[in-house]
């Protein structure tokens, strides 16, 4: 089988104070019409916040995510995932309440015990970039004007964006983890129904990873398999998301007006409690 290199850039929310836009080699088994997993998050862009309060906003939200997806993955007893990621939560000093919230969010339920809903906000943002906005709401209502606002107040527009994009399983592997590498990853994820991509990546934080990118209804199952076969395996995250077109995306040059509005906007939308993702076509 031929392996091909080709680059890309990992498109993610993500807290830096300081990142920089570069790309990363990767080695996949095929080449898709879409652009490669991890492409939907806008993670290689700088992030110089003169306030304090905004990168700890930012902060907590993503501490909420994690303890969001550890709830939802392992449950609520002896999850040593979810017991890290609330400790990490209260050392950052992050409220109780938003700490339960963030529990119950992974669980199907609000804090008051009424179910969550998905809400998904199709927008175009500053540099004619489309956005796609994952949400999870006990308020379908609230969450829409919460969100629509935001785009409004920080030069966004709600209109029709997911054409630009297609839904893929993808499966994040902590690259190196016991002791498999990417060939032996490769070769496991290769025999698994649903399996359409493997690529070497660069994560957040630059920490390297593997990405498996499947059918969506087939996440969970290939990564649940591919753990199986691979003893000490370590699975950082799987789901379902908004992978933009490669052949659609759109430069966004460093240091121009539009690449500082987009900054802002994706760090609003992160900052809300109503939204879960943001997905975008930059790169």
């Amino acid at each position: 089988m031929m392996r091909t290199f080709r680059t890309f850039q990992c498109l993610c929310r993500s807290l830096r104070t300081t990142a920089h836009a570069t790309s990363a080699p990767v080695r996949t088994f095929t080449t898709t019409p879409t652009a490669a997993s991890g492409h939907s998050r806008w993670s290689k862009i700088k992030h110089d916040k003169g306030k304090a309060d905004a990168r700890r906003g930012a902060s907590f939200s993503k501490l909420s995510q994690e303890i969001t997806y550890a709830s939802r993955e392992g449950g609520l007893d002896s999850n040593l995932r979810l017991n890290a990621a609330i400790a990490l939560a209260k050392k950052a000093g992050m409220a109780k309440d938003r700490i339960n919230m963030a529990i119950q969010r992974g669980q199907g339920k609000s804090t008051s015990g009424a179910a969550l809903e998905p809400v998904v906000v199709e927008a175009m943002g500053p540099g004619n970039v489309a956005l796609v906005i994952d949400g999870l709401t006990d308020n379908k209502l609230r969450a829409l004007q919460e969100i629509k606002y935001i785009l409004n107040k920080y030069h966004g527009q709600a209109t029709p964006s997911s054409y630009l994009f297609a839904r893929k399983g993808i499966i994040r592997i902590v690259a190196g983890s016991g002791g498999h590498e990417f060939d032996s990853v490769l070769e496991s994820a290769l025999e698994v129904d649903g399996t359409e991509d493997v690529e070497e990546s660069e994560g957040e934080e630059g920490k390297p990873e593997v990405v498996i990118t499947t059918e969506p209804a087939r996440a969970g199952a290939v990564a649940v398999e591919v753990r199986r076969r691979l003893s000490g395996l370590e699975v950082a995250s799987y789901g379902i998301e908004w992978v933009p077109n490669e052949d659609t995306m759109v430069e966004v040059v460093p240091g121009e007006k539009s690449e500082g509005l987009l900054q802002e906007l994706i760090e609003k939308l992160e900052e809300s409690d109503e939204v879960a993702s943001v997905y975008t076509n930059a790169k």
